[in-house]
């Protein structure tokens, strides 16, 4: 397939919006449209010599963009009015291939909304994650508790 450069020029743009934005974006690539997720991995790679060559590449695998439950935590935790939370420790896979990971406090009763910590860690890798997971001790949990929202 032959491409302009003003096409080409369309197809960054659009692509480099899409990554500021971290949103999927559907670009239209050897006549079909291409559904490229949120969290591909873009790389940029400079050739210098006598020919001198720029690459961009995009890889993604496929797998589920939704957050995936990494651990339930053994230990509950309780609020000062009595109420008690299952500890649900979750990741997702990053842009960059890495792994990000935080805490979701579920109430057992229903009378209170559950609570979520922003990102408590980043990972090399979702196995680093749940080796991770696997360390959090209760004085930890009760921080994490106070810091989610």
């Amino acid at each position: 397939m032959q491409t302009t450069t003003n096409e080409v020029a369309v197809l960054l743009r659009r692509l480099a919006e899409a990554i500021e934005a971290n949103k999927s974006v559907v670009l239209r690539l050897a006549g079909e449209n291409v559904l490229v997720p949120s969290n591909a991995d873009v790389k940029l790679e400079y050739k210098s010599g006598e020919e001198k060559e720029v690459n961009i590449g995009l890889r993604w695998d496929g797998e589920s963009l939704a957050p995936q439950l990494i651990r339930r935590h053994s230990e509950q935790v309780r609020d000062s009015f009595g109420h008690v939370y299952d500890v649900l420790i979750y990741g997702e896979a990053g842009s960059t291939g890495t792994w990000e990971g935080w805490l979701e406090f579920v109430p057992l009763d229903g009378a209170v909304g559950s609570r979520r910590t922003s990102r408590e860690t980043t990972q090399p890798d979702r196995v680093a994650l749940e080796y991770w997971a696997t360390g959090l001790q209760p004085l930890y949990l009760l921080g994490a508790f106070e810091r989610a929202s």
